[in-house]
C-alpha cells in the first residue's frame, strides 16, 4: 500500500464535530479532510454478549484503561483480561498459540506488526465501525486485516539532572546523538523485541537510506548503554534520571510529565517517524463475538477521548479533541515519504540485518 504522509496528516486533520448521543441510534456525520468523501456512521445501543475475552496488549500501564474495561462490560456483559506485553512478545505468542489460539484481540503496537500477521495469516479480517469509519489508505487494511486506532511520533526523553551532570543539553537532532558527550547516557529497546524500536530504525533507513542507517546506528551504538525489551522504557528510565536520553513514543514520554517527572520531551529536526497503532483479531478466537464488540469500541468518541486523556495517544476519530499537553501530529515534522505499512514489509530482513551488525556485537 502506498502511502503519502499528507494523507496521514489529512485524516485526522480535525473536521466538522461529531455529535454522539448515547445508548440510542443515531447517525454521525464525519468529515475528513482532503479527497475523502463524507461517510456516515451507525452506531448502536450495545447488545449484551456475556463471556469473556482476553486482550494480548501491546500499551504502557493499561491498568489506567481499567474504567474503560468496566464500562465496556456494563454495556456488553464481557469480562476483560488484558495481558500487557512487548510487541515481539505478542507476536512470539501468536505464532506459538496459532493450533490452539489463548488470546482473542492484539490491542496496540505498531501497524507494522498487524500487517506481519496478516500476511502469516494469524488474524482475521473485521471490518467493523472503526475500518468503515476511516478512510481509505494508511490507517486501514483495505482487506479489514487491522485498522488503526490511534497515531504516535517517536521523540527524545532527557533527563535535566542527567544533562547537567554531563554538561550536555537535550539533542534535538539525530546527528547529536553521535555526539561523545551523550556515551553510555542513551538507552533504546532493541528493534527486535521492540515495534517502537522498528518504527525508529525504519524512521533512519526512509531518512539515510537503508546502508546509511545501519552507518549512523553503528555510530550511536557506541553512546547506547542499554537495548531494552520495552519501546516505553527508554523513555521511564530517562524520566527517572538512570540515563540522559531516552528514545520512546512522544505519548510514553508525555505520560511521565503527567507524574509530575522531570522530563523534557523533543523532536529531531531531521523528521520523525510515527506509528498507527492497531488492533486486529486474532485467527481462531474463542471468543469472536466479544472480540468484535471491543474493536468496534475503541473508536467511540468515549474510548477515543479517555484513551487521548490517560495516555496522550493521538486520537484517529475526526472531531475528538487533545487532551492539554498532548502534542498535536501536525505540530511535529515527519520524515517526508515516510509510510509504516510499506516498512512493515522490510521488517525481518531489517531486523535480521540490525541482529547481525549491532546486536550480535553487544
Amino acid at each position: 500500500i502506498l502511502v503519502v504522509v499528507s494523507l496521514v496528516l489529512a485524516a485526522c486533520a480535525p473536521p466538522t464535530p461529531m455529535v454522539v448521543t448515547k445508548e440510542v441510534e443515531v447517525e454521525k456525520e464525519v468529515v475528513v479532510t482532503k479527497e475523502v468523501e463524507v461517510e456516515k456512521v451507525v452506531e448502536v445501543t450495545p447488545t449484551p454478549i456475556g463471556g469473556e475475552l482476553i486482550l494480548y496488549a501491546c500499551l504502557f500501564d493499561p491498568d489506567k484503561l481499567q474504567v474503560i474495561f468496566s464500562t465496556f462490560k456494563s454495556q456488553y456483559g464481557v469480562d476483560v483480561t488484558c495481558l500487557d506485553m512487548s510487541s515481539g512478545e505478542a507476536l512470539e505468542r501468536i505464532r506459538a498459540e496459532s493450533e490452539n489460539p489463548q488470546g482473542d484481540v492484539l490491542f496496540g503496537t505498531t501497524n507494522l506488526s498487524h500487517v506481519n500477521l496478516a500476511q502469516d495469516d494469524l488474524t482475521e479480517p473485521y471490518e467493523g465501525v472503526g475500518w468503515n469509519l476511516l478512510p481509505e489508505g494508511a490507517i486501514k487494511d483495505p482487506e479489514g486485516y487491522w485498522t488503526g486506532f490511534y497515531y504516535g511520533v517517536i521523540g527524545f526523553a532527557c533527563s535535566p539532572e542527567r544533562l547537567e551532570e554531563i554538561g550536555a543539553d537535550c539533542p534535538t537532532s539525530w546527528q547529536e546523538l553521535l555526539d561523545p558527550v551523550y556515551e553510555g547516557e542513551i538507552v533504546i529497546a532493541s528493534p527486535a523485541a521492540s515495534g517502537t524500536a522498528y518504527t525508529t530504525l525504519s524512521g533512519l533507513a526512509q531518512l539515510l537510506g537503508e546502508d546509511g542507517a545501519f552507518e549512523f546506528w553503528k555510530q550511536m551504538d557506541a553512546n547506547v548503554a542499554q537495548y531494552t525489551e520495552s519501546g516505553s522504557a527508554p523513555g521511564r528510565m530517562a524520566a527517572a534520571g538512570e540515563f540522559a536520553v531516552g528514545i520512546s513514543f512522544a505519548h510514553d514520554i508525555q505520560v511521565q510529565q503527567d507524574q509530575g517527572l522531570p522530563v523534557i520531551l523533543n523532536f529531531p529536526e531531521e523528521g520523525t517517524s510515527f506509528e498507527i497503532g492497531g488492533i486486529s483479531i486474532i485467527k481462531g478466537t474463542k471468543n469472536e463475538a466479544a472480540a468484535k464488540a471491543w474493536v468496534d469500541y475503541v473508536f467511540s468518541e468515549a474510548f477515543q477521548r479517555y484513551h487521548n486523556d490517560v495516555a496522550h495517544r493521538l486520537p484517529v476519530v475526526p472531531g475528538v479533541g487533545l487532551a492539554e499537553g498532548t502534542v498535536a501530529l501536525e505540530d511535529v515534522k515527519l520524515i517526508d515519504g515516510y509510510d509504516p505499512t510499506e516498512w512493515a514489509a522490510k521488517r525481518d530482513d531489517l531486523v535480521a540485518r540490525w541482529q547481525e551488525e549491532i546486536g550480535a556485537t553487544r
